[in-house]
């Protein structure tokens, strides 16, 4: 054998994500290594609802305020709907956080 191949240790099996070979341990032994456990946040259908709930009703008031208001630009109710709707959404994520 050449010296390359004596000093580095083999690589881990490809689908082992518990355990790896440290480069300091004896070849063929395995150190347990700490994973983080990755926890997604339970949503219930009232959350998507109210979620989506928002949306159209932003949309709706902009075709409506288009409709009653002709002579302000599009531009104008566009942002005005948009710090509501950033608000409204700011609020729903403050009232449902874990």
């Amino acid at each position: 054998m050449s010296k390359k191949n004596k000093k580095t240790a083999p690589a881990a099996a490809p689908g082992t994500t518990d355990t790896a070979l440290s480069a300091n341990a004896a070849p063929g032994v395995r150190q347990e290594t700490k994973q983080q456990e990755v926890h997604a946040p339970d949503v219930s259908k009232k959350h998507f609802f109210i979620f989506w709930s928002i949306i159209i009703l932003a949309v709706a008031a902009a075709w409506i305020l288009d409709t009653i208001l002709p002579g302000v630009s599009e531009s104008v109710i566009e942002r005005r709907l948009m710090v509501v709707l950033a608000a409204a959404l700011a609020v729903l994520l403050f009232v449902y956080k874990e």
